[in-house]
């Protein structure tokens, strides 16, 4: 006896065992190793041991609570048992991967029902709760009548599903209910003899029949998907489900040839694998496994971290026993759901509580609901008349878009309201005044932001809460009638302040100890900005985690996503660039200009021609990449050459590959990096100089500061990127923009695109280079190339005739051809402007540019071909009047292959044979010694080093002398990014 109790005891943990690997196995998503099998059936395989897993688990549950009627406490434990495994779980998971908190997973792990976080353990919990009444209807019928009811049901769940069923959200775990009454029913039955061997050679049929039936009908889909004779409508996996007959009796095999040991654990035993579900299906698992890398092999590392997934799952198992169930509160609740078994009467006692709470804390979760209302009123203030741009080209519903995506934004956004009221209710004491004062900073903050978005296309910076002393100057900007209505509605809101306190005092609960440590909590909060934009940092991801994510790139689409609240929040401590190790101070800087500025006596002594005399453009092309030079691209014999006249530059400019910091977008960092001789690389994280860095200044300095005149023309809206207020900083004379006091003369756009094409901005260009007979710089900027790539073009001899391995879907193929068409009347209208140009009597040098590629191709390809995908065209032309006075026709070819665009600044002063200032003459040297420098293509943070034939080069191979000028141009940076400008107080340094 004692013997076979021992025996049974070890079949017992085997058995265990074997099933916790058989569902531990499934935390990796198997799918991808699957797909690269040699056999075709093996692709449905892991989609069959999920669906095997959702049947069989519920089966075996039902068998061991087969034998007594439970009572609801039983389910209440379950629940907490996953419920407590969920918070433990995803706590060690933002510890080990702090990037991916979000608030939608802490959601999920709060409410594991609700959120679908399992289907498998919200079905054994609706089984649960449902047993006392399947027990009492098995009870009722014969075995024949059971048998013939579960044998229904099945088949109707198949017949009315088409095999269809989609076991994703809880409610599905309806359905396991089905299974859960069979292992009940069969705990029951006795099988033995012939019956035991026609289930098992059923079982065994019934496998070979999905194994070879799913992989055939996927053939037949794929056949009519082809042939287009229809095909998405039906599942090809439809033996392949839950809800297959087929797949039933495969379950039933297995469950019946291990029901004696099934039979022999207790409810207190199977409850061990709860802990177990929440780590087969919880979302985060196959990230969380992923993250721990023991050895170079991926397959032993998942072997490892099952094997400590199971050891984890039976230690915390014990956990739970010993103490969860014992824990004072916890047993209270099971001890009174142990005597309650009316569900209806419970469901009462807990909505009473809930009321209860709700009354008791009525004035807290008005207040809560109120300041979420005055946020959520906040955020659509700043839309564009309940419209929010997602994009250049759309924009979306704002109550739906901040609802269904910007929940948990303005959640953190109340938070920051209800933390200022905390703080006035301590100081005032006075409810209704601090909800008000709350308030009126709330709107009045919100429409303050929204009259500069409408003045300037930019919110307010914390960078300009200084200007307030300026009040008299900004009420001009403001309006006349809009300050009479704000002073109106001050008033108004005092008198309703004083009518409340009056009428309707309110006294919160709660001693002034309690006011007082959440006033100095919410103090707390308000230092929280200052680590915002700390990469890394724990504030930073529980920030982002609330999807407060800033872009920096479009200050309008900003407010809009992220609020009037956030927004300036984010604004607060931009972590720009590191203090240079060798020290900053303005006597650095000084030595630094001594340094160069004999540089540039000796550059100068080679040098002719005084900058300030030629006519410099600078001309920025939309997107532009000479498609020839895509990644896999093929394009038929056929079809011309969409760039045959920027192709022949090559002969006569200075021509090559220009280094994007950007893909698909991050027009102006490149735009800033070209003026100021500035680069990205150095940044400490990734941000927009335009938005972050430039507003910091009240002056900036860029080439164009050489020139007696300056502007910048670029036919599209003026305000991204700040651009308006930042050429006034630049000291442009004049920006020309649809919309300006400046006409934008012959709009011309091409088939049917929205945008102004490049004959447009060459016109304009044009325009103003024959306005003024002396020098000047003119910064031009193109829009047509800009995304989307919608078909815009008739008769496009490029349409059916791109391929290529990145090129795999027809969407892809349709808007690269519309690209390349797209770059054919960039060729055309670049051949026109150099014709019209060589034809001035006056020097003037266009440095043409694409500024990043368009997003077409997949981004994630950009880890495969780096530089390739980071890669545009650029040329340095001078036209005939400007060789004829000393400028070059190009500059050495094999020298200026792979550049940057802050190298522009120089290469343009050495075509032009132009003299140079020290800040010049420094860009001279980095241009001349370093390899090109980029940012890091691989994600990291830092800078990346090109060599002249597009070779990534490591920092330490850098000569002493290239060390030392590299931390010279850092400093420099440092000092106009992130420092206090000591450069500009030189006289000379950069003019």
């Amino acid at each position: 006896m004692n013997k076979n109790k021992k025996s049974l005891k070890a079949v017992q943990a085997i058995c265990i065992l074997v099933a916790t690997l058989f569902m531990l196995i499934q935390m990796y998503s198997l799918k991808g190793v699957a797909a690269r099998a040699h056999y075709s059936f093996v692709r449905f395989m892991p989609n069959m041991m999920h669906n095997a897993t959702m049947m069989i688990v519920p089966m075996v549950f039902g068998a061991v609570y087969s034998r007594k009627k439970q009572s609801v406490s039983e389910s209440f434990k379950y629940w907490l048992m996953a419920f407590v495994t969920l918070v433990v779980y995803y706590i060690l998971f933002f510890i080990k991967v702090p990037a991916r908190f979000n608030m939608w997973r802490v959601w999920g792990m709060l409410f594991p029902i609700i959120t679908s976080t399992s289907v498998l353990f919200s079905g054994l919990f609706f089984s649960l709760l449902a047993q006392p009444r399947i027990y009492d209807l098995q009870y009722k019928l014969t075995k024949k009548q059971n048998l013939l009811v579960l044998s229904l049901l099945s088949l109707l769940g198949f017949a009315l599903s088409a095999g269809n069923l989609s076991f994703q959200y809880s409610l599905y775990g309806l359905y396991l209910v089905l299974f859960f009454a069979w292992g009940m029913f069969l705990a029951g039955v006795k099988v033995k003899g012939k019956l035991f061997g026609l289930a098992l050679f059923s079982g065994i049929v019934s496998f070979f029949v999905v194994v070879i039936g799913v992989s055939g009908f996927d053939a037949v889909y794929w056949s009519q998907i082809i042939s287009g004779n229809g095909g998405g409508d039906w599942n090809r996996e439809f033996l392949n489900n839950p809800s297959s007959p087929f797949m039933l009796l495969m379950v039933l095999a297995a469950f019946l040839l291990f029901k004696k040991v099934i039979m022999t654990f207790n409810e207190k035993q199977i409850r061990y694998f709860i802990p177990v579900i929440m780590f087969m299906d919880a979302p985060i698992s196959t990230r969380f496994m992923n993250d721990f890398r023991f050895t170079g092999s991926s397959v032993a590392n998942k072997l490892i971290m099952i094997v400590v997934m199971l050891l984890a799952a039976a230690i915390w198992d014990m956990v739970l026993e010993r103490y969860l169930f014992k824990f004072k509160p916890v047993t209270k609740i099971i001890k009174y759901l142990d005597h309650e078994t009316n569900l209806a009467k419970i469901c009462e006692k807990v909505w009473a509580k809930v009321v209860k709470f709700i009354v008791t804390n009525r004035v807290n979760l008005l207040t809560w609901v109120w300041f979420y209302i005055l946020s959520f009123g906040s955020f659509l203030i700043e839309s564009d008349n309940l419209r929010i741009q997602i994009s250049t080209a759309a924009t979306i519903n704002a109550i739906v878009y901040l609802l269904g995506t910007k929940f948990f934004a303005m959640i953190l956004t109340t938070i920051f309201l209800d933390a200022l009221f905390s703080i006035f209710y301590f100081v005032t004491t006075r409810y209704w005044t601090s909800n008000v004062l709350v308030s009126l900073i709330g709107i009045g903050w919100a429409i303050a932001n929204k009259i500069k978005l409408l003045l300037r296309g930019e919110p307010i910076y914390p960078t300009e809460i200084s200007e307030i002393v300026n009040w008299k100057t900004l009420l001009p900007m403001i309006g006349k009638t809009t300050v009479i209505a704000i002073l109106v509605a001050i008033v108004i809101v005092i008198a309703l302040d004083i009518f409340l306190e009056i009428k309707f005092p309110i006294k919160k609960r709660g001693s002034w100890k309690k006011r007082g440590i959440w006033a100095l909590l919410s103090l707390a909060l308000f230092m929280t900005p200052f680590r915002f934009n700390h990469d890394g940092g724990v504030i930073y991801h529980i920030n982002r985690g609330f999807d407060n994510r800033q872009r920096f790139r479009n200050p309008e689409r900003d407010i809009q996503v992220n609020g009037p609240v956030l927004n300036f929040l984010n604004y607060i401590d931009l972590q720009i660039m590191d203090q240079p190790a060798t020290g900053y101070s303005a006597s650095t800087i000084k030595q630094l200009n001594d340094k160069y500025a004999k540089v540039a006596n000796k550059i100068n002594k080679n040098r002719k021609n005084k900058l300030s005399d030629q006519t410099i453009v600078f001309n920025l092309s939309e997107s532009f990449a000479d498609p020839n030079t895509f990644p896999t691209i093929k394009i038929e014999q056929s079809a011309p050459n969409p760039v045959k006249f920027i192709e022949s530059m090559k002969s006569r400019s200075s021509y090559g590959t220009m280094l994007s910091a950007g893909y698909g977008g991050g027009t102006a960092n490149m735009e800033w990096e070209t003026l100021t001789g500035l680069n990205m690389g150095l940044f400490k994280s990734t941000l927009t100089p335009y938005v972050q860095v430039v507003p910091n200044y009240n002056f900036y300095p860029t080439i164009g500061m050489n020139f007696d005149y300056k502007s910048a023309i670029h036919p599209f809206i003026g305000t991204y990127y700040s651009r308006r207020e930042d050429y006034r900083r630049f000291k442009f004379d004049k920006f020309v923009y649809t919309g300006s006091k400046y006409k934008v003369i012959d709009q011309k756009k091409l088939g049917k695109s929205g945008y102004n094409s490049d004959f447009t901005t060459y016109a304009n260009g044009l325009q103003q280079i024959n306005a003024r007979k002396d020098g000047q710089f003119i910064n031009l900027i193109s829009i047509q190339n800009h995304m989307p790539y919608n078909n815009w073009y008739p008769h496009n001899e490029y349409m059916g005739k791109i391929s290529g391995d990145l090129f795999n879907t027809p969407a892809i193929r349709e808007q690269m051809a519309t690209y390349v068409k797209g770059t054919q009347y960039t060729d055309k209208a670049v051949k026109q402007f150099i014709g019209q140009i060589d034809k001035i009597k006056k020097p003037i040098t266009l440095v043409f540019y694409g500024d990043h590629y368009p997003s077409i191709i997949s981004q994630s390809y950009t880890a495969k071909y780096p530089v390739e995908m980071h890669s545009t065209r650029y040329f340095i032309y001078s036209n005939k009047y400007a060789r004829e006075h000393g400028a070059k026709t190009r500059l050495p070819r094999k020298a200026n292959n792979f550049v940057s665009s802050s190298d522009f600044i120089a290469m343009m002063l050495e075509q032009t044979d132009s003299k140079v200032t020290p800040y010049q003459a420094l860009l001279t040297e980095v241009h001349k010694k370093l390899p090109a420098i980029t940012i890091n293509f691989k994600g990291d943070k830092g800078y990346e080093l090109i060599g002249r034939k597009g070779q990534v080069i490591e920092p330490q191979y850098l000569t002493k002398e290239q060390q030392d000028l590299l931390a010279d141009y850092e400093t420099i940076q440092y000092d106009m990014t992130a420092g206090k400008a000591y450069g500009l107080q030189i006289k000379g340094f950069y003019k």
